[in-house]
């Protein structure tokens, strides 16, 4: 009875108030006057945009995500102009873009701050790939990373190097770190000591490689630098160094590897969107504390130490030089697939950030490359348990700002960038001259009246002191009389101060030079090559020439792989034919090397690269082609061998004029050919000839052969006629001509 009684009590009652209702009412309200916000912020940039100078810098950040902070700060001091909806037309002379360049919208125009493809080269197989066959053919040179194995295609050749290393008792016991190949901030990375620990039952590839336990430490702590890198263009190749950058530490002190410290991420990895979930994370403010710190800070820590920084600095320059150049072949090959020659399209440029850890001794390793590195200012900060807030970064401020700002300077267009100085230095000029005319308009201070001075009678002891006393304020009464009593004295000399306080205009535009000096040409970014390191980086170009034979042979616009038909036409038109290369080695060749890259490469197999043999694999073939037929000493050499037989037979090399004497015809060099002619010179001649061989050094040859013949010709004449003169007749014999020192 109690319960129906209540059951009908309950019923009689009004509903309550439907609080989720509500919430949801008041949420699709907020959502509402959001979207409107938005549409409104919309029409009135859209409408500032059509009265906007076709002078005017334009950055396009309607899909900069992380990176607009930064980025409006730069372009609101540069004086740019922002769109953050974009342009109908899509013709904004920088697109500042945090997705990859194949997430870009259609672009036709200006330049896109991503590579094509750079997500995949920067992945860690593709790198260390990359830089497992620059250290192939140069030993001492690309020695800067850890060795790595690539699983599960290499697992035999990883357990069996760790099973010699246990055979050796190798001290301390080698520890190696797994990395996925596409993963990011710390994610799915472990150490192991015995490859049973590895575990292939996710289906992705991972790479292994050696853990450096020797590192230089800081306080107890390990640190890696994350050094930023602007790779302004890849045609002609150009890139930059950030001269400041940030030292990410561990959190937990650091210790050897062992089997009860192993797990230990905090300790072991450098990470900040690992560490940062710290309990121990130091959020400190100044520069030579905390767990993230600027490089340098940290650098000038290691030179309190007794270290020279500056030579670890070039170290790392050379790193980044190296580097790049290994993967600027991959680079060039994703460009041609998504902007083929003919075709409109924009340029590109890229901010890299290269991971380098110091060893013991200080030398620098690189770990890895972020093709998208952080650029946000904002950091996490714990203010109650369970609950962030975001709040501004001084070191990142200090570090990215100047970074994406001088970034902007050297991409923007240079015939626009004078415009806008010049437009920014008459208004500096305006400025500066109305400043300098309110001074000289200001009002005179009011004149001090002063009647009289008491001088306080002293003892005899202080009569110097009197004296002193006196002498003072006297001149304070003769200045102030200077200054104010005598009025035509003080005109006289308030208008050569105003004279001399207005500035010509020269002094003028001298302070707009000085100014844009500071502002604009000061950089934080250094140009590495090819100012710096252009004589020493260009003996490792060489895989750049493999490239665009790969290139030239591609039988299908825009593909990524060489099929069967296109490595047998390479074959054929570059004539190894002549060197021994039938077609059934060649087509054997093809096959076996297909399926070793697409066993190494199975995520990479299908899709939109389709079938057939990648570039690493026809560099494969080449290096295999010059290693049987085009012996010497050395890799490299057999390779440059090989390579300037294939350019000089498929006559790339424009500049080159011995691709271009075999396809003429004797009669164009001014030499008239016919049978038993003693002008008719063999081919072996003609490909031995260099680019300093010319036409005049040829004919100058064949006249001094002429007149001064040789020695068994005259004895051989000598025993035939028993004379003393010998007339040369023109169709005697045929000469042979070469370029040789006494030719010349």
């Amino acid at each position: 009875m109690a319960a129906s009684k209540s059951l009908l009590d309950s019923l009689k009652k009004p509903e309550p108030t439907n609080f989720r209702m509500t919430d949801f009412r008041r949420e699709l309200h907020l959502r509402h006057k959001r979207e409107e916000h938005a549409k409104k912020e919309k029409l009135r940039a859209l409408q500032e945009s059509k009265y906007v100078s076709r002078y005017a810098i334009t950055i396009d950040t309607s899909r900069a995500r992380s990176n607009c902070d930064v980025l409006r700060m730069s372009i609101k001091e540069l004086g740019f102009k922002e769109y953050p909806f974009g342009r109908k037309d899509n013709c904004c002379d920088v697109h500042w873009h945090a997705c990859h360049f194949e997430e870009n919208p259609e672009v036709f125009g200006g330049k896109v701050n991503k590579f094509p493809g750079m997500s995949e080269i920067c992945s860690k197989m593709t790198l260390f790939r990359c830089l497992d066959i620059m250290r192939d053919l140069f030993p001492t040179d690309y020695d800067f990373y850890p060795r790595t194995w690539y699983l599960p295609a290499q697992f035999h050749e990883f357990s069996c190097e760790i099973r010699k290393m246990h055979e050796r008792r190798v001290k301390p016991k080698p520890t190696f770190i797994i990395k996925p190949d596409t993963g990011a901030q710390g994610d799915g990375i472990y150490l192991l000591r015995e490859p049973n620990e590895y575990s292939s039952l996710s289906g992705k590839c991972h790479v292994a490689q050696e853990y450096m336990s020797n590192v230089y430490l800081i306080d107890k702590f390990k640190f890696d630098f994350r050094i930023y890198v602007l790779l302004k263009s890849l045609e002609p190749l150009e890139f930059y160094i950030c001269q400041e950058g940030l030292a990410r530490f561990s959190t937990l002190p650091y210790e050897n590897p062992t089997n009860k410290n192993i797990h230990e991420s905090f300790m072991h990895l450098t990470n900040y969107s690992l560490n940062k979930r710290s309990s121990t994370f130091n959020r400190s403010d100044r520069d030579d504390e905390g767990s993230k710190r600027t490089l340098t800070s940290v650098l000038r820590r290691i030179a309190m130490n007794g270290h020279d920084s500056n030579k670890v600095w070039k170290s790392i320059e050379r790193i980044v030089c190296k580097t790049i150049v290994a993967i600027v072949p991959e680079m060039k090959v994703e460009y041609q697939a998504a902007i083929p020659p003919g075709k409109t399209g924009p340029s590109c440029f890229q901010v890299l950030g290269f991971d380098i850890l110091l060893l013991q001794n200080l030398k620098p390793i690189l770990l890895e490359i972020n093709a998208s590195p952080s650029l946000s200012l904002d950091s996490e900060q714990e203010v109650s348990p369970g609950v962030f807030e975001y709040v501004l970064s001084p070191k990142d401020e200090e570090v990215k700002y100047p970074l994406i700002r001088d970034t902007l300077l050297h991409v923007v267009p240079i015939d626009k960038l004078k415009y806008f100085r010049k437009k920014k230095k008459q208004r500096l000029l305006k400025k500066l001259k109305a400043s300098t005319s309110q001074k000289s308009k200001r009002p005179d201070p009011p004149v001090k009246q002063r009647t009289s001075i008491v001088i306080i009678k002293a003892d005899e002891s202080d009569e110097e002191k009197r004296e002193v006393n006196v002498t003072q304020q006297m001149s304070e009464m003769h200045m102030d009389v200077d200054s104010h009593g005598d009025s035509t004295a003080r005109d006289v000399n308030s208008d050569d101060e105003r004279e001399s306080n207005i500035k010509s205009d020269t002094e003028l535009d001298e302070e707009v030079d000085n100014y844009f000096e500071t502002k604009l040409r000061e950089s934080c970014l250094k140009q590495l090559y090819p100012a710096i390191y252009d004589e020493e980086c260009e003996r490792y170009r060489i895989l750049e020439r493999v490239a665009g034979l790969f290139i030239f042979f591609l039988g299908i616009r825009g593909s990524l792989r060489i099929g069967p038909t296109g490595f047998r036409t390479f074959a054929r038109k570059c004539r190894l034919n002549r060197k021994g290369m039938t077609n059934a080695s060649v087509d054997i060749m093809y096959i076996d090397l297909q399926r070793r890259w697409d066993h190494m490469n199975p995520e990479r197999t299908s899709g939109k690269k389709g079938n057939g043999l990648c570039y690493q694999g026809f560099l494969d073939a080449c290096i295999e082609i010059a290693r049987r037929k085009f012996y010497a000493p050395t890799k490299i050499e057999m390779l440059e061998n090989l390579v300037d037989h294939c350019e000089l037979n498929l006559n790339l090399r424009d500049n080159d004029l011995a691709n271009n004497l075999p396809r003429l015809h004797f009669r164009r060099l001014g030499l008239q050919y016919r049978q038993g002619s003693m002008y008719a010179m063999p081919r072996r001649v003609i490909d031995q000839m260099t680019e300093e061989t010319t036409i005049e050094d040829l004919l100058k040859a064949h006249e001094k052969k002429l007149r001064q013949p040789s020695r068994e010709d005259i004895e051989a004449f000598l025993r035939k006629s028993r004379r003393m003169i010998y007339q040369p007749s023109s169709g005697s014999r045929v000469i042979s001509v070469t370029k040789s020192p006494d030719s010349e």
